[in-house]
């Protein structure tokens, strides 16, 4: 499995400003639609199906990383994007503590095996609290794309 299959540096954010869980994923989803990621005109859905996940329990598993997702028909392939706070946000973390990663995934409803492989390979790649100190300091599109890359090949 490649990550780098489906994200690129214009699906990397660095700096998200927001301080909560909503207008975080709010902000995550606008910027996929200004960069043609998704159709502007399923923001809402795609809203709607990544709040009712959340609404299940929170999407933060701890270490400072959040995984947002859902699987709509309303995309046909899958969809990462990955946003860096440097300061925290409050996303209701199992471990009380800000997340500083939230990588945001989107997948076609039929592809669930898919979705959930996609899922696990993210959490292990992300749960090594170095790479995450390295991603929130991380001062560019690309040297993020760097690092997850040689992530995933350690991993692998």
């Amino acid at each position: 499995m490649n990550i780098l299959n489906y994200l690129d540096k214009e699906c990397v954010i660095l700096g998200l400003q927001h301080k909560n869980k909503k207008n975080i994923i709010l902000n995550i989803i606008d910027h996929l639609a200004d960069k043609k990621k998704i159709i502007k005109e399923d923001k809402k859905e795609i809203s709607r199906a990544i709040f009712q996940r959340e609404e299940m329990g929170s999407t933060a598993i701890g270490n400072h990383i959040a995984f947002p997702h859902a699987r709509t028909n309303v995309v046909k392939d899958i969809v990462i994007c990955v946003g860096i706070s440097k300061e925290g946000v409050d996303f209701d973390s199992l471990d009380q503590e800000p997340v500083n990663v939230v990588a945001l995934l989107l997948s076609n409803q039929k592809e669930s095996g898919l979705h959930l492989k996609m899922l696990a390979f993210l959490a292990r790649m992300l749960r090594d609290k170095y790479l995450v100190q390295r991603l929130k300091n991380a001062k560019t599109e690309e040297e993020v794309i760097d690092l997850l890359d040689k992530q995933q090949q350690a991993v692998k």
